[in-house]
């Protein structure tokens, strides 16, 4: 059933990464880092049975690969980043906190309105993480080779 979400996952990516209007030969790219990114959520889920930590490992990791895919290939982060995490949104607790709007359920709302925040600030987290440890890297990496010539 797990390989089945996968896949599915990436396949949604990739009608979403249309929807982005993503080149035709990123599609087969957003669509795997889709069904990448789902496939670590998932894992981690299982693993640790914490979802927050999962949306982490997840986001981290998809991050990285668009940074690398950035450079190798070229094109700008977004193409990358936004379809690789799209999996991760929170998209079925707001739609639970409109629901507590329309059903005047305060509890409800602040429920699903906080998960739906902490989801979103883990993903920007886990991204400037990414960003600043490729940075880092790549300063080391820079630093070596200056000093060795």
């Amino acid at each position: 059933m797990a390989i089945l979400e996968i896949i599915m996952m990436g396949v949604g990516t990739g009608f979403i990464s249309i929807a982005l209007e993503a080149s035709k030969e990123d599609l087969p790219i957003n669509a795997m880092l889709g069904s990448i990114c789902w496939a670590t959520y998932l894992y981690a889920l299982q693993t640790f049975d914490n979802s927050l930590l999962s949306v982490f490992l997840a986001s981290f990791l998809i991050s990285f690969l668009s940074i690398y895919l950035t450079r190798r290939i070229g094109k700008p982060l977004q193409v990358y980043l936004i379809a690789g995490i799209i999996p991760l949104l929170p998209g079925l607790n707001i739609f639970y906190m409109v629901f507590g709007f329309v059903n005047q359920d305060s509890k409800a709302i602040i429920e699903n309105a906080t998960l739906t925040i902490q989801i979103l600030a883990i993903i920007v987290l886990s991204l400037v993480f990414a960003s600043s440890i490729t940075r880092l890297l790549k300063r080391l990496n820079f630093t070596k080779k200056r000093s060795g010539n």
